[in-house]
């Protein structure tokens, strides 16, 4: 705050920015990991109801890294809810739909997001104090699919990892290998996004170099088609969106 009183417009709209994504990221998150537990719930587990993270208190899912991950690459993740597989009622099924459940529960909000984007940027053109609201609301978009994405890949301890476990032998020699080796290959691809990104910051690079950023490539391709869709789709019912 003592930041944008002394340089102006430009600091407040970066306080803004930061406010809105650490907003963003707190219901991304947050929503992300109590429905996790939600479905482990209605499948027979009651442990992360016993454990109090059945709730929307961002403090009791809060993870350091992860939630510095978010703020400044635009993923991220939470502590993780605790589930025990073999309270659920169906093991295999159960172990699908929780793992599935975070993303789904990430790819309705966005969903819907883009649908208050759309009525705000309506709203803004008489009262130009709901650009604001639009602009929460395509970063709650873009939050909210990275988060999707990310947890799609098939990498340990993500959710895409959970879900092939379900459709794989015990032995599996990939999830073997990813139970193992998964959290270290997650900070390498984050690193090398960083390394890009610093490189373009002090060196005059091909376009092309930016492609080895992996993952930054992978989710920037994903949020940016998924999300366009989205504000299209809604962009059919509400004309001059």
């Amino acid at each position: 705050m003592i930041y944008a009183m002394l340089y102006g417009g430009g600091a407040l709209d970066w306080l803004i920015n930061i406010v809105f994504v650490f907003l963003a990221a707190c219901v991304g998150i947050v929503c992300h990991e109590v429905a996790h537990g939600l479905v482990a719930k209605w499948n027979g587990d009651n442990t992360a109801k016993n454990a109090g993270r059945l709730t929307l208190n961002p403090l009791k899912h809060f993870d350091l890294i992860g939630f510095i991950m978010m703020m400044c690459v635009g993923f991220g993740y939470a502590k993780p809810v605790p589930v025990n597989p073999y309270n659920f009622k169906h093991f295999r099924r159960g172990l699908f739909l929780v793992a599935i459940a975070g993303i789904v529960t990430n790819v309705i909000i966005a969903f819907f997001s883009a649908l208050l984007y759309g009525l705000m940027v309506m709203a803004s053109v008489k009262y130009a104090a709901f650009g604001y609201f639009a602009y929460f609301f395509s970063i709650l978009l873009s939050i909210n699919l990275s988060l999707a994405f990310f947890n799609l890949l098939p990498i340990f301890p993500l959710d895409g990892f959970r879900i092939v476990e379900v459709f794989t032998h015990r032995g599996n020699k990939f999830c073997d290998f990813m139970r193992t080796n998964g959290q270290y290959l997650i900070l390498i691809l984050v690193g090398l996004g960083f390394l890009v990104s610093m490189a373009f910051n002090y060196a005059a690079l091909p376009s092309w170099f930016r492609y080895i950023d992996v993952l930054g490539t992978y989710i920037n391709f994903f949020v940016g088609h998924v999300g366009n869709g989205f504000v299209s789709f809604w962009g059919l019912m509400l004309p001059g969106v």
